[in-house]
């Protein structure tokens, strides 16, 4: 069966580098919709996975709210061209969103937009790539960070274990209902936790579905953990850099 997806692109420039990537992935069938109200139609006229809209980060989450309202339980990807601040990480964490940067390179972008087609199908059996039967999640931090898996497995209202593994040793990440609940490496707990795992760019994760971890270090959204780490990163880089 394919995964259907309809893209809202008000303004598609010659070469659309996201639709691009959907027309190469095996199974998927796209449709455009070039307004909101066009596209609400479409939708309740007929059955799609997902919804995606591609547009500036805050026209792009204002129209996938509008879409939010008229259905409350479909999957909703904005593609936009820059990274967001805390007050649109917050309307994202608040419509359950889901969010990737369009400008990053090539194959970046093919692993994200995969990785968000394969959450759309969590109940398959069969393995596929970043998929197996033993452990629903399992990749290289090298293709994906830390960060852009811990977003879809949240987006995806996922519940069990992150194990990552590298050369500083082992760390875990537990969900619960798509919410970070704890987190641990070596002595560190909690945000601090979080936020060593999410500087490495090398080493091996698998996800384990189901297992439930009675300690609780982590009461923030997802989304204001992702924000804050990322502008932490961000500051690190341009002083390493310095």
């Amino acid at each position: 069966m394919e995964t259907r997806l309809l893209i809202l692109n008000p303004d598609p420039v010659f070469e659309d580098r996201a639709l691009s990537i959907f027309d190469m992935i095996d199974g998927v069938e796209t449709r455009i919709a070039r307004t909101l109200s066009e596209a609400i139609t479409i939708l309740i006229e007929e059955n799609f996975d997902a919804f995606v809209v591609e547009e500036e980060p805050t026209v792009a989450i204002e129209q996938a709210t509008n879409v939010r309202q008229h259905f409350p339980s479909l999957r909703i990807l904005c593609l936009v061209p820059c990274k967001i601040d805390k007050e649109q990480a917050a309307a994202i964490d608040q419509q359950a969103l889901a969010i990737i940067v369009t400008t990053q390179r090539e194959s970046r972008l093919a692993s994200l937009l995969k990785t968000f087609i394969g959450s759309l199908d969590s109940t398959g059996s069969t393995a596929a790539e970043g998929i197996d039967p033993c452990h629903s999640l399992i990749g290289n931090l090298n293709q994906f960070s830390a960060a852009e898996i811990l977003q879809m497995s949240c987006l995806s209202q996922r519940s069990g274990r992150f194990t990552f593994k590298s050369g500083r040793g082992n760390s875990e990440i537990y969900l619960q209902h798509g919410a970070v609940r704890h987190a641990v490496f070596g002595e560190l707990e909690g945000e601090s936790a979080v936020a060593e795992i999410f500087r490495w760019r090398q080493g091996r994760f698998y996800f384990e579905e189901g297992i439930i971890s009675h300690e609780q270090t982590v009461d923030r959204p997802w989304a204001h953990l992702l924000i804050d780490n990322l502008q932490k990163l961000d500051e690190t880089l341009e002083l390493v850099s310095v």
